[in-house]
């Protein structure tokens, strides 16, 4: 990951850095040389990396795959079939009396602790 300091007033970039102390100490230099005794409205940005790109456009396909075959498979006769049956149904209110019981239990000891 790359690291820049933008001043929002001078509309100014510093040059991209390795690791976030850099821009850091960038962002003090150019606070004292240019708006020294103020503090300018300026942020230190991330720039992804080939990889980072890569990775989060990798991500963002497989979630679109997933949800799509979700949608089909929710629409699909065998998977009504399932939810109709009995043990679905028991499956579902299991679930729910399992995680009321779980929200009750963390609610309870927060207020004990």
């Amino acid at each position: 990951m790359r690291y820049v300091h933008y001043c929002v007033p001078c509309d100014a970039w510093s040059p991209e850095r390795s690791d976030s102390y850099q821009a850091t100490a960038d962002r003090d230099e150019h606070r004292h040389r240019d708006h020294h005794p103020l503090t300018p409205r300026d942020r230190i940005e991330e720039i992804p990396g080939p990889l980072d790109i890569a990775a989060s456009a990798l991500l963002s396909d497989l979630g679109h795959a997933a949800r799509t075959g979700v949608r089909k498979a929710a629409k699909s006769q065998a998977f009504r079939q399932i939810r109709a049956s009995q043990y679905w149904q028991q499956a579902v209110r299991l679930l729910a009396i399992g995680t009321g019981v779980l929200v009750l239990g963390a609610v309870v000891i927060r207020h004990l602790g």
